[in-house]
């Protein structure tokens, strides 16, 4: 047995959650055609010793796709939540742990920055259609055993602490594959490989191809990185980098109580990212990300608390409906 496939398997036998949901795909094998995978940020985060994704699962068949997933949702009593785009479905466990399943698949992009048409495929053939090397890796689950695949050389690129991009329109095709190539060169302490980053640089210009609802998902993601401002030092680091952020974006960072920062939910952290974003590009902003009214009504509630702090309005405290850490912040960010 492999280095890499001792220190999954470690992992799993640790983490009850997954011994489970295994030994169940290891039953359902013992019934079934059906090609069962582990795929993407888990097995790297596995062999990196990351800890930053370990606890939502993907999961890729290659076979009768509507019967695996009915037999986890029995087993688990789990809600189906299906999507649109995809053969992909999403079960939630124990009110946390998040399944995504989704059928083995090929894709062809036929416009610039809009998502791809897709085709059942192989496992091979899935992997390649991926982002980094890195995230190509998959861990196939047999009747008994546990066999990596690895077809394009991600654990060696793990190993060389190296971001590598599968072909060379990988940022055409999918331009918000950027956005997770600095997210992943943060979190991960890695380095671009030479070819990447040359072929990243040409491709900031695609970004403007890339709907404002995708581009700011992936912009409120880096929020809840594990050093975000890591994250901005890389992208503020190059003038033609600047363009991928809001202006002003995450400005007050350093005036933010780090502790009070981890505590925040998404949507406080989105307000303080903001904070100094012109309101015509906030307001743009918050529309693309479709948020929900209760959500959307904090925020504008927090905002115009801001504005009305800012005009040296006297705000008596009990009537800010805000946490202390939220309001000490905020005062500390005017």
């Amino acid at each position: 047995m492999s280095t890499q496939l001792i220190k999954i398997n470690k992992f799993i036998q640790s983490n009850n959650n997954l011994t489970n949901i295994i030994d169940h795909c290891k039953d359902y094998k013992s019934k079934s055609k059906s090609k069962i995978y582990i795929v993407g940020g888990i097995i790297r985060d596995i062999l990196t010793e990351s800890k930053s994704e370990l606890y939502d699962l993907d999961i890729v068949i290659d076979g009768d796709i509507e019967d695996f997933v009915y037999s986890l949702s029995n087993e688990y009593q789990a809600e189906i939540n299906k999507a649109h785009e995809f053969l992909n479905y999403k079960l939630i466990l124990n009110n946390s742990f998040e399944i995504d399943v989704a059928h083995s698949r090929k894709e062809s992009y036929q416009t610039l920055g809009k998502l791809p048409k897709w085709n059942k495929a192989n496992i091979s053939e899935d992997l390649f259609r991926r982002d980094f090397s890195i995230n190509s890796i998959a861990l196939e689950i047999t009747k008994q055993n546990l066999e990596l695949i690895d077809p394009l050389d991600g654990i060696l690129d793990i190993n060389k602490r190296s971001i590598r991009i599968l072909h060379d329109k990988s940022f055409i095709d999918d331009p918000t594959r950027i956005y997770r190539a600095f997210k992943y060169k943060s979190r991960l302490d890695f380095t671009f490989e030479s070819k990447t980053e040359m072929l990243l640089n040409k491709s900031i210009e695609y970004i403007k191809y890339v709907s404002d609802y995708r581009k700011n998902k992936e912009i409120i993601k880096y929020l809840n990185e594990p050093d975000l401002n890591k994250i901005l030092g890389l992208i503020y680091s190059r003038e033609h980098y600047k363009n991928l952020l809001p202006k002003y974006f995450m400005n007050k960072i350093n005036f933010i109580d780090k502790k009070n920062w981890l505590k925040m939910s998404t949507i406080e952290k989105i307000f303080f990212a903001l904070f100094e974003v012109n309101k015509s590009d906030r307001n743009d902003f918050l529309t693309s990300l479709n948020i929900s009214k209760v959500d959307m009504k904090y925020l504008l509630n927090l905002f115009e608390t801001k504005e009305r702090l800012q005009n040296n309005e006297l705000i008596n405290r009990v009537d800010l409906n805000f946490s202390d850490d939220i309001v000490s912040n905020l005062y500390h960010c005017l």
